[in-house]
């Protein structure tokens, strides 16, 4: 009932605002994309596109008439050359739903959009992800996620798909319009914050490293366009790595393309090592966060874009890898000793891969010791031809296009949190595998103890401590 309540505020605001406008208001001015992002307990970021520049506000209210208790943004201005424009909101309530709408010219107008502010205590929530679609796909997955009222869409990789390698800041620029221009990403986007992490096709050409021609583009484009969480690294050229909280969960979500380092190899023999993250510098971002989730007591979703599972004997695996983890071992060991030893819940959401695939940890144990491996969820491909990479997969995997993932959050404060996974069909229905001679719905449903091994150090120190 609420989801139609909406949905007919979107439809009379629209109404309203095509045939009430004073005559103040130009008539060629329009509001053509309205989106929200690095939403938290008090702030959210929203980005809106116009047909011409403009200076413009956003009204917001929790009334989504935007008629009592109605706010305005501060000023911004909306750029001549993409036309988007992004403001932060401020002193927000917490566990609240907003409504918000751009203003052009003193008037509101164009379409409405939502988000709901997480609470600062533990909370039950539910979002969606996936990765890996065409550029300005129209993908009826889109209004598919919108249905299941998630607390947010979370893009685990290959938002478009240009593979970039010149006329950089042009072919970025372009990219975004094009997903911006799509009536039904449009559809998320405006019920749905936005939060995002790239992969190689989004960020340069396939199989991308920190060597991109384009880099630098794509990492203006990317701080300029996306409504992000602060990133770690202030730098030009510096990772667009972040993390944020929603309850009682830290969400990191690592740039593993921007700084990469390729292995290299003669043959299948391995010549010189490689790396995901790059430096030093930023692997330690990495493992502090961690660290500071283990302090906190918080459950870890890592976002990896890239497989985490492939080894040597799996069904996947080459002997040149370069673009998986399995070709990155030196480094997938460092960090799965490192959760190992300080015991961190973690879980991780991946990309890449043209398949939905679950592992509960049995094929995911890269640390010395034999503790228990990382629950692995892969997503998609929301509209991309199917691949099977990486595994094995304990609850095995669907190589099929049009899928995308959903994760329930359960605490009620006490010592443990759950999570449920399920991955769901272009209809909204759960994805079906076969598994030892049945049919199984793709699904996997965990808790985790937030307070195991509390007692000791959880002082990050140097390298020499995560080996």
């Amino acid at each position: 009932m609420k989801h139609s309540i909406f949905y007919l505020a979107i439809v009379l605001g629209s109404f309203f605002s095509c045939t009430n406008k004073p005559p103040s208001v130009n008539e060629d001015l329009r509001t053509t994309h309205i989106w929200c992002g690095a939403v938290d307990t008090s702030s959210a970021k929203i980005g809106i596109v116009t047909s011409h520049p403009a200076k413009a506000r956003i009204a917001f209210s929790t009334d989504s008439t935007l008629r009592t208790e109605t706010r305005y943004s501060k000023p911004f201005h909306t750029d001549s050359l993409s036309g988007y424009g992004t403001v932060d909101l401020d002193s927000l309530k917490s566990g609240s739903m907003y409504y918000y709408r751009a203003v052009l010219k003193d008037s509101i107008v164009g379409p409405l959009g939502k988000f709901r502010t997480p609470n600062a205590d533990p909370m039950d929530f539910q979002f969606v992800f996936a990765s890996c679609m065409r550029t300005g796909s129209e993908s009826e997955i889109f209004r598919t996620m919108a249905e299941a009222e998630p607390l947010f869409f979370l893009n685990t990789g290959d938002f478009h798909y240009e593979n970039i390698k010149d006329n950089c800041d042009e072919n970025f620029r372009n990219a975004y319009r094009s997903n911006w221009n799509s009536n039904a990403q449009a559809e998320l986007f405006r019920v749905a914050p936005f939060i995002y992490m790239w992969d190689d096709h989004d960020y340069g050409p396939n199989n991308s490293a920190g060597d991109a021609p384009c880099r630098t583009s794509a990492l203006d484009a990317y701080r300029k366009y996306v409504p992000h969480y602060p990133t770690a690294f202030d730098s030009k050229n510096g990772p667009v790595s972040q993390s944020f909280k929603m309850g009682r969960v830290r969400f990191i979500l690592a740039d593993l393309r921007s700084q990469k380092i390729e292995p290299k190899y003669n043959g299948c023999e391995r010549i010189s090592m490689g790396s995901n993250f790059g430096t030093e510098e930023h692997i330690n971002w990495f493992l502090n966060e961690l660290l500071l989730a283990k302090q906190r007591r918080e459950l870890v979703v890592w976002v990896s874009g890239i497989p985490f599972i492939n080894h040597y004997d799996g069904p996947n695996y080459d002997c040149d890898e370069d673009d998986d983890w399995g070709g990155y071992p030196e480094e997938r060991r460092r960090i799965s000793n490192f959760i190992a030893r300080h015991h961190i819940p973690v879980c991780i959401l991946s990309g890449d891969a043209h398949m939905s695939a679950i592992d509960d940890g049995s094929n995911s144990n890269y640390a010395d010791s034999s503790s228990t491996g990382i629950p692995v969820f892969h997503a998609g491909p929301m509209h991309e031809k199917p691949s099977y990479k990486g595994g094995p997969y304990s609850h095995g995997y669907s190589a099929k296009p049009y899928q995308f993932g959903v994760m329930r959050v359960k605490d009620n404060g006490g010592k443990e949190i759950c999570v449920e996974w399920e991955a769901r069909d272009i209809e909204g229905n759960p994805v079906k595998v076969s598994l030892q001679n049945e049919t199984r719905t793709l699904a996997y449903s965990f808790c985790r103890d937030l307070t195991s091994g509390q007692n000791e150090s959880t002082e990050f120190k140097s390298k020499s401590d995560d080996n």
